[in-house]
């Protein structure tokens, strides 16, 4: 089997799950939504996912698994330390608890607004199987999905074969394996309303780090300025795409579906 995992916590992302979904329907025999009873700060939260909010036909490939993690996760809305070996590492790797794997599956493991093209599936696969795991870079996006971060590739998503973490859980099935030469997708981070920048900031593993920031007045400033506050001293330099002739860099269904985002965004 080959299976896309991906994480959900916010309606925002609704959008990027539907590009992933579209991206790699013809490619995968299912996509798994997961969802977490905690925040990556360890805060309740209660499931909302709505599979309506995907395309109908396509929603035979997709696996919905409510996640608990109330005895594994710590409150910890001031260590970022513990979001992310933690909290964030049962979020990502929890799911496997709730389903059943063989070692030779395939799974591509990506955040919502991370999104492979659809192109690159048969390659990546190929990778995977002589490989067993293969790290992926994206192109970085960042508050608009036309706001290119040109000097910044993300790295992080991570595809393999289930034996590389059977005995290792909880696995943050991310940030390991080979590097694939090619930037196979894009990662749309920050591209949402400010309304749900402003949730994010408080709840996300990053969050002792930028919740200071959170505020609508600083948000507002640096997408229309296009810096970034978080660390001055980064480097943090912005091309704005045009989606005609900068289509090269999109997956083929978001030049195609436009119309699901937040004016907000685009």
């Amino acid at each position: 089997m080959i299976y896309l995992k991906t994480i959900f916590s916010n309606p925002s992302e609704y959008p990027f799950l539907i590009l992933n979904l579209l991206e790699s329907y013809d490619n995968i025999d299912y996509m798994l939504i997961t969802e977490a009873n905690r925040t990556h700060t360890g805060a309740e939260r209660e499931y909302i996912f709505d599979i309506n909010h995907l395309p109908l036909e396509k929603r035979d490939k997709v696996k919905y698994i409510k996640i608990d993690i109330s005895n594994e996760s710590v409150f910890s809305p001031e260590n970022e330390a513990q979001c992310h070996s933690v909290n964030e590492k049962h979020i990502r790797g929890s799911f496997t608890r709730y389903t059943e794997l063989h070692d030779e599956d395939i799974i591509f493991s990506v955040d919502a607004d991370e999104v492979i093209y659809s192109g690159m599936y048969s390659r990546l696969i190929s990778a995977v199987e002589s490989q067993t795991i293969v790290k992926l870079k994206l192109h970085q996006f960042f508050y608009k999905i036309n706001y290119l971060w040109k000097n910044n590739i993300f790295i992080a998503p991570t595809a393999a074969k289930y034996h590389a973490y059977r005995n290792s859980y909880p696995a943050h099935w991310r940030y390991d394996g080979n590097l694939y030469p090619e930037i196979v997708g894009c990662h749309f981070s920050w591209c949402m309303p400010i309304r749900d920048l402003l949730v994010k900031m408080k709840n996300y593993a990053h969050a002792p780090a930028v919740s200071h920031l959170a505020t609508r007045e600083i948000l507002e400033k640096a997408i229309i300025t296009k810096t970034y506050p978080f660390d001055p001293n980064r480097e943090f330099i912005i091309k704005e795409l045009d989606y005609s002739k900068d289509s090269h860099y999109y997956p083929p269904s978001l030049l195609e579906n436009q119309t699901i985002f937040s004016p907000e965004v685009l």
